[in-house]
């Protein structure tokens, strides 16, 4: 991991590390999810991406699966915000804290529709040939509830 004074910034076992150029495609992919648009994340991803939200169930396999999912995401929300907060790096990929914000659609129901939430997570993104190959999303769900005075 990058910081850490027991390893070189550049390799781990021979193996290059992941960096700036992974951390600069993670923050395009997370301002691609805050886009509002469902098909913006996929120039980051390949084509066999997996991505699976803890919170979501089972992984979305493949751009198709992973698109109808996020489709669906901002259908219950709008105004999404992804924001990373903080990196890490290793040998396959990147690590990332985020807040997560959006407005509650009527999915929320009527006591929530219109009003801010919010949420903090995690998420681990894995690299192949410069693009997203596996993308691991882990939050507490009921946060977001809680944020409007749901839970």
């Amino acid at each position: 991991m990058r910081g850490d004074p027991d390893r070189d910034d550049e390799t781990k076992g021979g193996k290059p590390m992941a960096g700036d150029a992974e951390i600069e495609t993670a923050r395009k992919l997370f301002a691609a999810w805050s886009s509002g648009d469902p098909d913006a994340p996929r120039e980051f991803l390949t084509e066999d991406a997996v991505l699976y939200d803890i919170v979501a169930g089972s992984p979305k396999e493949g751009w198709p699966a992973i698109r109808e999912f996020f489709g669906a995401t901002l259908g219950m929300s709008r105004d999404l915000v992804l924001a990373p907060q903080g990196f890490w790096v290793n040998e396959t990929g990147v690590a990332l804290t985020w807040h997560m914000s959006g407005v509650a659609g009527e999915a929320f129901g009527p006591e929530a529709e219109g009003k801010t939430w919010h949420s903090e997570g995690m998420s681990t993104l894995e690299f192949r040939d410069g693009k997203v190959c596996r993308e691991v999303d882990y939050h507490h769900g009921p946060n977001v509830l809680r944020s409007l005075g749901l839970g």
